[in-house]
């Protein structure tokens, strides 16, 4: 049966099902294992926990849960007395890297950008501390010091839709040149992190980049949806559900119209800036496999509930500080007292890695967006245009899949269907390579929670100038979902501690 038919024969409320839970196709399953990462089980843990022994763990002046990039960044800013708790087994959360048969890739965010001499010092100057990046003062802008990782320019990207490929998502013609002349105005104002954000563009935060568009532009059925993909690729949703000030930040925030801005992807993705910021963290201060399930206050301290995953044992904790760089989520669970203090809408992603044999035949690109009759699917990274010496002779595909808030019910379904979202997922790969993919395994990356998308008065809402009893870091407080943003976030968590 034709999908497309298929669909449009269904129901409204089959419509809104996610496209593993349409199709009626009947794939021919590959001969490759299909493997699923996901943290869905944590519900399940904290319920089976309540049978294991419990124990004593100790004290220590601050707790910080969490091991991603803001939970790594605030722990190299404190001394040695402090604990940092991350449930998986390996620190990077949403930034995280696999390692299968001695080979690493992302399956998370993949990228990062040159930074402007106008963004915020203080990871300005943790990078450079680190060695990750230079000054270019004939750029006024920061680069990167590793150049076997930086894309070169010509092979970085293609746009693939309806069939046909072109060098950008917005093809070229008179809603792309009345846009960016809209947005010039903004060039330069749009700093990193978004703290640094004028009060006087401030207002842009309040409204939709779609309505702060459509009084001032004359715009086509065709642009909008290439200017949704742009916005669904790093904020999690369409251009009439993320505020103005979101969007401008995309086209802005960087000299792209006069400048080539290096663009930095190890086949790690962005886990390499947290290797380097972890090397400033004593490895002791670090328990992974270890879920915060309970803080509770205890006069000017905290008594903290600890599940140890490996050991099955349920340990407490007393800290005089708590930095919560974890899923904001889960407070209605671990601290329902700040719960209230975080109102937003959150996008699910799946990140899939195709395990390849050998290398492409001919030169491909790096990054390729697709923009077909699935909106979640947008495309996929190709390594084979990434620093070969740690890819053992291997080649990864990377695919991305962002999804509506609304199917997060539906990411328990995804075991049942792997094989088949694997298939679906190669076919839309297989229709912009030219050249058939030997697939040696399928890694699977559910995130349900992985970026809070920005929608109208998102921004700058952040919770520790709101009186909560914990600090908070994270993208997810009131912040834009990108490294630079984490890393600050975790930075000015710990300077509040000072």
């Amino acid at each position: 049966m034709d999908r497309r038919k298929f669909i449009k024969g269904t129901s409204i409320a089959a419509i809104s099902l996610p496209f593993w839970l349409q199709s009626c196709k009947q794939w021919i399953k590959g001969n490759f294992p299909v493997y699923i990462n996901s943290d869905h089980g944590a519900g399940h843990l904290m319920m089976e926990s309540r049978q294991w022994n419990k124990a004593e763990g100790g004290s220590t002046q601050t707790i910080i849960v969490g091991g991603g990039l803001a939970g790594i960044s605030a722990a190299s800013r404190l001394g040695d007395d402090f604990l940092l708790f991350e449930l998986s087994n390996r620190l990077g959360g949403t930034s995280a890297a696999k390692t299968f048969d001695e080979l690493t890739f992302s399956q998370g965010a993949h990228y990062e950008l040159a930074y402007p001499e106008t963004y915020g010092s203080e990871v300005l100057q943790l990078f450079e501390q680190l060695d990750i990046i230079k000054y270019e003062p004939w750029k006024k802008s920061w680069t990167f010091k590793d150049r076997q990782h930086v894309i070169p320019f010509q092979r970085r990207q293609q746009c693939f839709e309806d069939g046909k490929r072109r060098k950008e998502v917005i093809e070229d013609g008179a809603s792309k040149d009345q846009f960016y002349r809209t947005l010039d105005r903004y060039a330069g104002t749009m700093h990193l992190p978004t703290r640094l954000i004028n009060e006087e563009f401030r207002d842009l935060n309040e409204l939709t980049f779609w309505d702060f568009l459509s009084y001032r532009i004359n715009t086509e059925v065709s642009f909008k949806r290439q200017l949704d993909y742009h916005m669904m690729d790093d904020w999690g949703g369409r251009s009439d559900q993320v505020s103005a000030l979101a969007g401008i930040h995309y086209f802005m925030c960087r000299p792209y119209l006069n400048q080539s801005v290096d663009l930095f992807s190890p086949p790690q993705g962005n886990q390499y800036f947290l290797d380097r910021i972890a090397t400033k963290v004593h490895d002791e201060k670090i328990k992974k496999n270890h879920l915060v399930s309970r803080i509770e206050k205890v006069g000017d301290s905290y008594s903290v509930e600890v599940i140890d995953v490996l050991s099955e044992k349920v340990k407490t904790y007393k800290a005089e500080n708590i930095i919560y760089a974890g899923q904001k989520h889960a407070l209605k669970y671990v601290y329902p007292k700040d719960s209230g203090l975080f109102d937003q809408q959150q996008a699910p992603w799946m990140v899939m890695n195709f395990v390849c044999e050998g290398t492409p035949k001919k030169y491909g690109y790096w990054q390729n967006e697709y923009i077909g009759e699935n909106p979640a699917f947008l495309g996929f990274i190709d390594s084979s245009v990434q620093d070969q010496q740690s890819q053992r002779g291997k080649r990864i595909i990377t695919a991305y899949y962002c999804l509506q808030p609304e199917d997060r019910n539906y990411l328990t379904t995804i075991p049942d269907h792997k094989e088949d979202i694997a298939q679906e997922t190669l076919s839309y790969i297989s229709e912009m390579l030219d050249e058939n993919l030997e697939i040696e395994a399928c890694h699977i990356n559910v995130m349900g929670h992985a970026m809070s998308i920005p929608s109208p008065g998102f921004l700058f809402n952040d919770v520790n100038d709101k009186g909560a009893d914990l600090i908070y870091a994270g993208v997810d407080n009131g912040r834009l979902p990108l490294l630079y943003e984490a890393v600050d976030s975790g930075i000015m968590a710990a300077l509040k501690l000072s």
